[in-house]
């Protein structure tokens, strides 16, 4: 009997595996793309654009569209899958992960050839439960707060990083995969919790959950952790909400040691938010600030834009200078992409997909030479200077 994508399989059995560099790049040697299109910032490859999954309702029809795509988006050379328990109220990792083990077991593709990126902290309730407010909030409470999983004061603005809750998420996400191990695991929107602990009580709550990574990594439930941000290392050093990347790896140093496995950052960027490569809000050790971009420089971590097209805001507002500066993009939103993609330190695009003439669309940047990665900084500069004329 097959299984239901509306029941998460049980802890038993969980497909085991994981993405490795051999698998990756032998999924990667089978494509007919241009050179660039995986990237190796780590131990793994990953395609330029990953498949996003937050857009949609729960449930319903959006689950038979991400479902249907997830063949298309590999045999369009695409291995990076990027999730979260959050989207679409579960119901996108249960959907992910049956089209995953799908294709898996009819040969499609391997475990080992492709990563499996998923994201927690934000509260999230059963989705049977999400059209209505108060079962919703009566299922958060008797699931997190009566369990004792969750104190009430370690949640902020609907999100925690309490070491114990996000054990609990990974389980969840990876019995709703249906995975053994979650190739890389993010930690959601740390940034909130900083503004309300301050630093001192937010360096010892990240790292209590760096421990709790470390542990769920040793326990083969992840092989990798990191944090997806909004805002919290593009804001200046002065801000209360600022993200000091260098404060991160110290914590991961201390926790792990430099066998740490803090690996993956998540941010949002592109052509309305360039913050990334042009705001010199990170503070180095040498004293010198650099973009968030060039501080991750050569570390070897792997970082994935979001909200490259803007939730697709950007498609017939690209300007006509960015059009002629990737004139090998088609359309509005492949100049986006390939702006995004282009730009130094980006690894994978992550771009919300849920019909198979957008995966059609976007994938057409595999035959694509990335351009040159000063092309997004120059773009930067002429738009400032124009705003400024």
């Amino acid at each position: 009997m097959g299984v239901d994508p509306s029941d998460p399989v049980g802890m038993n059995d969980l497909l085991p595996g994981r993405a490795t560099g051999a698998g990756t790049r032998a999924f990667a040697d089978r494509q007919t793309c241009a050179g660039d299109h995986f990237l190796r910032p780590d131990e793994l490859w990953l395609s330029s654009i990953a498949l996003g999954t937050l857009r949609g309702r729960p449930g319903g029809v959006d689950d038979l569209l991400y479902r249907s795509v997830v063949d298309d988006f590999l045999g369009r050379s695409g291995n990076v899958f990027n999730t979260a328990l959050s989207d679409r109220m579960q119901t996108s990792e249960r959907a992910l992960g049956h089209a995953l083990r799908r294709a898996i077991r009819e040969g499609v593709v391997t475990r080992e050839e492709i990563v499996v990126v998923s994201k927690g902290g934000a509260l999230t309730p059963d989705p049977d439960l999400a059209h209505d407010p108060v079962r919703a909030h009566h299922d958060l409470v008797t699931s997190y707060i009566d369990t004792r999983i969750l104190d009430p004061n370690d949640v902020t603005r609907g999100h925690s990083i309490a070491p114990r809750f996000l054990l609990d998420q990974i389980a969840r996400s990876r019995r709703n995969l249906g995975l053994e191990t979650l190739d890389y695991y993010l930690i959601q929107e740390p940034e909130i919790h900083l503004r309300a602990l301050g630093p001192d009580g937010f360096r010892r709550a990240l790292s209590a959950a760096f421990e709790a990574m470390e542990a769920a990594v040793s326990k083969g439930w992840i092989a990798a952790y990191g944090l997806s941000t909004w805002d919290g290392f593009l804001l200046p050093d002065s801000d209360r909400s600022h993200l000091s990347i260098v404060d991160l790896f110290e914590v991961a140093l201390d926790v792990g040691s430099a066998d740490h496995h803090l690996r993956s950052i998540q941010l949002p960027y592109g052509l309305a938010m360039g913050e990334g490569s042009v705001l010199e809000s990170q503070l180095g050790p040498d004293g010198h600030s650099r973009a968030i971009l060039d501080s991750l420089a050569d570390t070897g971590t792997v970082v994935f834009a979001s909200a490259p097209l803007y939730g697709g805001r950007l498609v017939g507002h690209v300007p006509p200078f960015v059009r002629q500066a990737f004139s090998e993009a088609a359309s509005d939103a492949l100049a986006a992409l390939q702006f995004v993609r282009s730009t130094a330190g980006i690894t994978s695009a992550v771009v919300g997909m849920r019909e198979a003439a957008h995966v059609e669309e976007n994938m057409t940047l595999r035959s694509i030479p990335r351009a040159d990665p000063g092309i997004p900084k120059r773009l930067f500069e002429r738009a400032r200077a124009g705003a400024s004329a």
